[in-house]
């Protein structure tokens, strides 16, 4: 089966010769609502927090210059000025932590529901090549990966650039010297953090893929769970299923260490330049070039310059985290979904015309012309990856095509999807059978069927005897995937059930690839029978039934098909 695939390492697209820089996955998580009105209030709180910071430790450098200098004890008046000050500070952050928590929250409810509204209108055929591990691992961390990203990360962005500004402006107002220092060692760590930086993206990456490949292995083995009991192959998978979680730690432990890395180089740079600050002023202070309380209060601020530079590093390593499921996210909402439009199809049986229709494939296919009157029969014939299947697909409005499809004169695209679906009856190549009885599959094809109808409906298709042989008749239990039955029956029964949804077009998908010759004609004679006057199609890779309408699609382009017929 296919993935939700790794994201390209390359963002650049070629556009009229130029090489243009396509924004990144993390530029899409902006789109949630409220990133930007968060921004502009969380920064408003950060001034005011990194204003109220600096004043606060001017104060306290003016009153221990005047203490040590001046033997003066500070007042009342600036000693309430400086707690009052970092109240403001201590206020303004938790502000800043509330207002951030608040925009994650509301950013993973956002992107949750986005996910699932996704899935739905795309369905299950349209994400046929997705696993459902990875959907299932795509919502479950949407809330672990996402939240320190938008809870810290952005918040912390807006912080480190106004403490730049703000702490940078005041030192130089204070000391020039110690500003021009800080202009040039603050660069320099921003510097250090991208280089580390770019390591943690592909850590992150090959983590996320052996996340999701331990997920992937992990449900696979406890659906067929049974499977492999019966065939003592539970040994073997228990031993994979291991090989697997020992590479998922060691990529664990690899993002870990480049993490500690980040923060050990943040800190290093950070206390280099403190103390080559310290020293600086130290030495002028000895040597009579400048004034105690002004150095002192650069020196305070130094660590307030860079605290928030720090702090984004190791926040940093949130966005990181987020960035492979963002790139899976985006690749999920940017999937084309088949149009839907409000006209109502009749009621009856519909007339097709197809004009230069073909499966929306990335390979190119050969375009079907011709019309279909109500009652006709199709034998579509062709190589698996020809794109039958997704034909099919496209005539039920799962996934889009290519060309023109009308439907009694209605184009295709602007029918109702579930109006229209509910007019067409689809039997999979393996239908899908619930565990429970033969009353309850049958009724999947019509919930208000009573038993007669369901009778009805077996004897229609050749499967009358079926009730004989169950004991309990159309309460007999079918079992997981109908394992009591043959693959003929399986087949029988499915037409069965699109026979009592009342279709009146009936989509065939290689309902007999897997019979032999002698059921194969058992289940085209039933089909024949069972669907008089409605319009069948049938998808097949072996000879036209004798009497149907054979068309064959023969492919421009040899396709490689991953996973699944078309």
């Amino acid at each position: 089966m296919g993935t939700l695939g790794p994201a390209s390492p390359e963002r650049s697209a070629q556009h009229g010769g130029v090489k243009t820089r396509r924004p990144g996955p993390l530029s899409m998580l902006l789109q949630a609502p409220g990133v930007g009105r968060a921004g502009v209030v969380s920064g408003a709180l950060s001034l005011a927090g990194l204003l109220a910071t600096a004043g606060a430790l001017v104060l306290v450098a003016r009153a221990v210059a005047a203490g040590l200098l001046q033997r003066e004890v500070p007042g009342v008046g600036p000693v309430t000025a400086i707690l009052a000050l970092l109240l403001v500070r201590a206020a303004c952050s938790a502000a800043r932590d509330r207002l951030g928590a608040g925009l994650a929250a509301g950013a993973v409810r956002y992107w949750r529901n986005r996910l699932s509204g996704a899935a739905l209108a795309l369905g299950p055929v349209a994400l046929a090549d997705t696993r459902g591990a990875d959907l299932s691992t795509l919502d479950a961390e949407l809330g672990p990966r996402l939240t320190p990203y938008y809870a810290r990360y952005l918040p912390g962005a807006v912080h480190a650039g106004l403490a730049f500004v703000v702490m940078l402006g005041a030192t130089a107002l204070l000391d020039p010297g110690t500003a021009g220092l800080l202009l040039l060692t603050g660069p320099l760590t921003v510097v250090f953090l991208a280089l580390v930086g770019l390591a943690t993206g592909a850590a992150t990456e090959r983590q996320w893929l052996a996340h999701t490949r331990l997920a992937g292995r992990l449900l696979s083995v406890t659906r067929l769970l049974p499977t492999l009991q019966a065939y003592g192959r539970v040994e073997v998978y228990r031993d994979v299923l291991a090989r697997t979680a020992r590479q998922h730690r060691q990529q664990t432990l690899g993002v870990l260490r480049i993490a500690f890395l980040s923060g050990f180089v943040m800190d290093f740079a950070a206390t280099l330049a403190t103390a080559l600050v310290a020293v600086w002023i130290g030495v002028r202070l000895f040597g009579g070039a400048a004034s105690l309380a002004p150095t002192l209060a650069a020196l305070l601020l130094v660590p307030e310059f860079f605290g928030p530079l720090r702090q984004l590093g190791a926040d940093r390593h949130a966005a990181l985290d987020a960035e492979p499921l963002a790139a899976r996210l985006g690749e999920l909402l940017k999937r084309e979904v088949a149009p839907s439009g409000t006209a109502v199809p009749s009621r009856g049986v519909p007339q097709l015309v197809l004009e230069a229709a073909r499966a929306d494939l990335p390979q190119p296919t050969s375009p079907l012309t011709l019309s279909l009157p109500p009652g006709s029969r199709l034998a579509l014939r062709g190589p698996s990856g020809s794109g039958k299947t997704t034909l099919l697909h496209a005539l039920g409005k799962h996934v889009p095509y290519k060309g023109t499809v009308t439907v009694d004169g209605t184009p295709l695209d602007e029918l109702d999807a579930p109006a229209w679906q509910a007019r067409v009856a689809h039997v999979a190549q393996h239908p899908r059978l619930i565990a429970a009885s033969l009353r309850d599959n049958l009724r999947l094809g019509d919930p208000a069927a009573d038993d007669g109808a369901l009778r009805g409906a077996l004897g229609a298709v050749g499967l009358g005897g079926l009730l004989t042989d169950l004991p309990a008749g159309l309460d007999a239990p079918l079992g997981e995937g109908g394992v009591l039955l043959s693959g003929g029956e399986t087949a029988r029964l499915a037409l069965a059930r699109a026979l009592l949804s009342g279709a009146g077009l009936i989509l065939l998908d290689e309902v007999t690839a897997h019979l032999d010759p002698e059921s194969e004609a058992e289940v085209l004679a039933a089909a024949e029978r069972a669907f008089a006057g409605r319009t069948v199609i049938l998808a097949t890779h072996r000879a036209a039934p004798p009497g149907w309408q054979d068309v064959s699609l023969i492919v421009d382009t040899p396709l490689q098909p991953a996973g699944s017929a078309a």
